[in-house]
């Protein structure tokens, strides 16, 4: 019997689909490579590595060195490699058909390139849902690594827990190692000693597990000062193998060795922060509030540990933005399923497949510390994967260029129109006021319409804290969940929120005069279109889909509204009609303002433009009067979206500015560019009032 306390250390490595080159590489330079360079120097020290597989294909081709270590640890027996689905989504929210298949794919990568069969599978976020054995069991995985939080849910003193567990769904069984928070915490951040000082005191666990972000080891603030240049990790190395009472070990040689500690069923759960970020922001305050209550109480550590915030598919509630995503990934992935049963070896759905699964990447679907859907350009590798993955799907399918569909398509109870063209796919919400939710340009693959609403989350009541101690703080490394810096000053004055969802053909009537705010106009509407629920028909012929909401009866007006939507097969092309009948005993006086939100691929930079006198760029607010059109322009992108009417009107935007937080602290981000045109309506009882304006999408020439 081995008596030693063995203790299981590795690092989960992760880029998301879609973020900058050059992030990616200094991450690389910054904690993968040295983290490696530094394991290998530590004699014959086993530890674990999971690298994503976007990551290592990445670094396949543009690392090659710090590929090429890992695979001669991996091929010495000194790293044990872990799967997970390849472009790390998180698996509860996928068909299983796709857990499986991701899993799949990155194990035959592993085996290809570096010639081990992975035993253990990287959860991704710890999101654990009790149904995941079944689909894990079927992907070939032995055991999965979760924090010690969901064991402590199910009624488990994490300071008792070592091992390993057992679990099953359905008979598949499956082992599960419970990661340490504390000493997730303690490295790398205390000195290696007291890290040694709480496994020495664990010495009846058996066996400890430790597996974090590898980028804490390098790429959060101050780290690669700390972990590399003071030499930490090379240190805590060196105690790890001076210890004469531990032994550090391979996730395998444990499950091979020993007997399981027992049988559990672990709740849904991730890691306690993440259920924290989940919640609506006024119960995240609530629970914030309560953990600081708990923490003055002798016992207060061992009450708050179960505590537990809200679940991982709370985000697509938060956030109906990135809901819109899920539901069309859904549909997207019956659809190529279905496909590959009828055409099991068709290249169009097998590239198609790709596509959806590069469009599961978690990164863009949540938000925590981590920017996650706050950062555009996470948003937008997420939507084209998906919208590429269409595209080729209607082109395995061969079905007609012109076709809509209604009916609840992103689970919120209500009815979306959707029409599709070769070119575009519209999504239209009659119970919104026949927003335009959805504006995706297929030959670009991006979605016009792809603008994040401003948000009230529960650390913004900080930003005012933080703005008044910046500079205080030393510069030491700290967690980045202690982190309160702010990268500019003057951020309280941009938290302001939205009244609707940041959509399109937002429409509203105003009074004659007073100035309009192109960015929240709703304080000032008389009526705001977004808040009616209108009736819809659609009605279909060889060259367009036309969507018509209303005639609606607006009572308290009293003004009759319809409004029509045409989505033409050819050019990219939509056509919007409004007709206003007044039916009050008063002339009706006063202003007919649409708002669009609508996304490129930045604000304040070069090629990204309104075309305006003077060529304002996406991040600039201003005003135009008497205007007939415009258009909105992304050189670098090499599309553009113009909008062009008749009757002259007044023409004002805005950026749509978040402020959120990362590992960095409290920044803003630019979300995309808010317009509103404004037309003089006069109306006597019994008049009618039409406008009809062109949105037009293309490539540049």
């Amino acid at each position: 019997m081995n008596e030693r306390l063995r203790f299981i250390f590795g690092v989960h490595n992760h880029q998301p689909v879609g973020n900058f080159d050059a992030v990616i590489a200094e991450a690389v330079a910054s904690a993968y490579h040295p983290f490696f360079e530094c394991l290998a120097r530590a004699g014959d020290l086993p530890a674990t590595v999971h690298c994503s597989g976007g990551l290592l294909g990445w670094m396949r081709e543009r690392a090659a060195p710090t590929f090429d270590l890992l695979g001669e640890l991996a091929a010495s027996g000194r790293v044990e490699l872990l799967t997970g689905g390849f472009y790390e989504p998180i698996l509860p929210m996928l068909p299983d058909r796709d857990k499986v298949g991701q899993i799949g794919q990155l194990s035959e990568f592993l085996r290809e390139n570096f010639g081990v069969r992975p035993r253990g599978l990287w959860l991704a976020e710890r999101v654990w849902e009790p149904h995941l054995p079944k689909a894990l069991s079927e992907a070939g995985v032995e055991f999965v690594v979760v924090d010690d939080h969901h064991f402590a849910l199910a009624g488990l003193d994490p300071e008792t827990l070592g091992g390993y567990y057992v679990t099953e769904e359905q008979g598949a069984r499956l082992a599960i190692f419970p990661i340490s928070e504390r000493l997730r915490y303690l490295i790398p951040f205390a000195e290696p000693a007291e890290a040694l000082r709480y496994l020495e005191g664990r010495g009846g666990a058996g066996s400890v597990t430790l597996v974090d972000d590898g980028e804490k080891f390098g790429v959060w603030p101050g780290t690669h000062r700390l972990v590399y240049e003071e030499g930490w990790l090379a240190r805590f190395f060196e105690a790890l193998r001076a210890a004469p009472w531990l032994e550090v070990s391979s996730f395998s040689g444990v499950l091979d060795t020993t007997r399981p500690r027992g049988r559990v069923y672990l709740p849904t759960a991730s890691y306690s922060e993440m259920g924290d970020w989940a919640l609506p922001a006024a119960a995240a305050e609530e629970i914030e509030e309560v953990r600081q209550r708990l923490r003055v109480l002798p016992d207060g550590e061992r009450l708050s540990r179960l505590l537990r915030g809200g679940l991982w598919r709370t985000f697509l509630v938060k956030y109906p933005e990135m809901a819109d995503a899920y539901w069309k990934m859904l549909d997207l992935s019956g659809r190529i399923e279905h496909g590959l049963r009828v055409r099991p070896g068709d290249t169009d759905l097998l590239a198609a497949r790709d596509c959806l699964w590069r469009g599961q990447a978690n990164d863009a679907y949540w938000h925590g510390v981590f920017g996650g859907c706050y950062l555009p350009h996470l948003r937008r590798a997420v939507r084209s994967a998906l919208i590429a993955a269409e595209a080729r799907v209607a082109s395995a399918d061969g079905g007609p260029a012109l076709r809509w569909e209604a009916g609840d398509r992103n689970g919120d109870g209500c009815v979306e129109v959707r029409v599709c063209t070769p070119e575009l796919t519209v999504t239209l919400c009659p119970e919104s006021g026949g927003a335009l939710t959805e504006l995706a340009y297929l030959p670009l693959a991006i979605d016009l319409a792809d603008v994040l609403a401003r948000r009230r989350e529960a650390y913004h009541g900080r930003i005012k804290e933080t703005e008044a101690a910046q500079g205080d703080a030393g510069g030491g490394a700290l967690s980045i969940h202690e982190r309160l810096d702010a990268k500019e000053t003057g951020l309280t004055r941009l938290l302001q929120y939205d009244a609707f969802r940041r959509a399109s053909l937002l429409d509203g009537l105003y009074a004659e005069a007073g100035a309009l705010d192109a960015l929240s106009p709703w304080d000032a509407a008389r009526l705001a279109g977004p808040a009616l629920r209108m009736a819809h028909a659609v009605r279909e012929t060889d060259g367009e889909i036309r969507v018509v909401f209303g005639p609606t009866l607006v009572e308290a007006l009293p003004l009759r509204i319809e409004k029509a939507v045409a989505v033409h097969r050819a050019g990219a092309r939509l056509s919007v009609r409004y007709r206003l009948e007044w039916a009050g005993d008063d002339v009706l006086v006063g202003r007919w303002g649409v708002q669009f939100n609508l996304a490129l691929t930045a604000g304040d930079a070069p090629g990204r433009y309104y075309r305006l006198p003077g060529r304002p760029s996406l991040g600039s607010r201003g005003t135009a009067a008497g205007q007939r059109g415009f258009a909105l322009v992304d050189e670098w992108l090499g599309g553009e979206v113009s909008l062009h009417w008749a009757v002259p009107a007044d023409v004002g935007w805005a950026p749509v500015e978040t402020v959120s937080i990362s590992e960095a602290g409290f920044e803003r981000i630019y979300q995309g560019s808010s317009i509103l045109l404004a037309w003089p309506v006069r109306l006597p009882r019994g008049g009618i009032w039409e406008l009809a304006l062109d949105v037009v999408v293309g490539a540049l020439g």
